[in-house]
């Protein structure tokens, strides 16, 4: 796993840069609303992240190798990471999209989406930051807590329950801004929850069985597919 130390640095640094990725979003859909410069928002948000992101890398940096994951293998490119995450996030995009249009339609959130530049951007705040601190992170550790535990336990389960919850995690935290955008309701909650776990479910196989440069393609593709090409 010498190879996560070698990446360590630069996962960082694409943290820090997608942590401005959303601020287009927050800003136009009233997420965040501040009465302070541009130019100090951007600050805070770059010194936030670095913070944050900083101890994350490092601490899966520590995680990873003690694992029988491995996020950063590149053998056969094609096959374990661009046609795995361009289909992938093609077809979940679809699914979700599906789901939106028929299941939730009553949604008051469904229909409603930012201009397609606005949500490319945003797309690389999921793509990347997203998947650092739930899959490479969360998933990581929660499964290596699982081996401790569990020592016995096959590894396909423990891997899938480690998925779960952090798919589970994943949608949860996607709420607060639910709460920014609309009353909150139980049928609203159930929305987030469940097309973000749907989401966080595909996200994780692909991390664990194709590595995170799989996940965070998909995770791309996906967003670029609801926010962009399917408004």
């Amino acid at each position: 796993m010498k190879a996560f130390f070698h990446k360590k640095n630069l996962l960082w640094l694409f943290c820090i840069l997608g942590s401005l990725a959303p601020l287009p979003y927050a800003l136009s859909a009233g997420i965040v609303q501040v009465a302070m410069p541009l130019w100090q928002l951007i600050l805070i948000a770059l010194l936030n992240s670095s913070i944050l992101f900083g101890l994350i890398c490092w601490l899966s940096s520590k995680i990873v190798p003690k694992t029988d994951i491995h996020p950063f293998l590149l053998e056969n490119p094609l096959q374990r990471i661009v046609y795995p995450g361009i289909f992938g996030g093609i077809f979940l995009g679809f699914v979700l999209y599906f789901l939106d249009k028929t299941v939730f339609a009553s949604s008051l959130l469904s229909g409603q989406h930012p201009p397609f530049w606005v949500g490319a951007i945003a797309s690389i705040y999921g793509a990347v930051n997203e998947e650092v601190l739930t899959r490479l992170f969360l998933l990581t550790l929660i499964y290596f807590l699982l081996r401790k535990c569990l020592p016995s336990a096959k590894r396909t389960l423990l891997l899938w329950g480690s998925t779960v919850v952090v798919a589970l995690l994943f949608g949860l935290g996607h709420l607060p801004a639910l709460f920014k955008l609309a009353p909150p309701s139980g049928f609203e909650i159930f929305r987030v929850l469940f097309l973000n776990g749907i989401a966080g479910v595909v996200f994780g196989w692909l991390y664990w069985s194709r590595g995170l440069w799989t996940a965070m393609l998909a995770h791309f593709i996906t967003d670029l597919m609801i926010h962009v090409f399917l408004i």
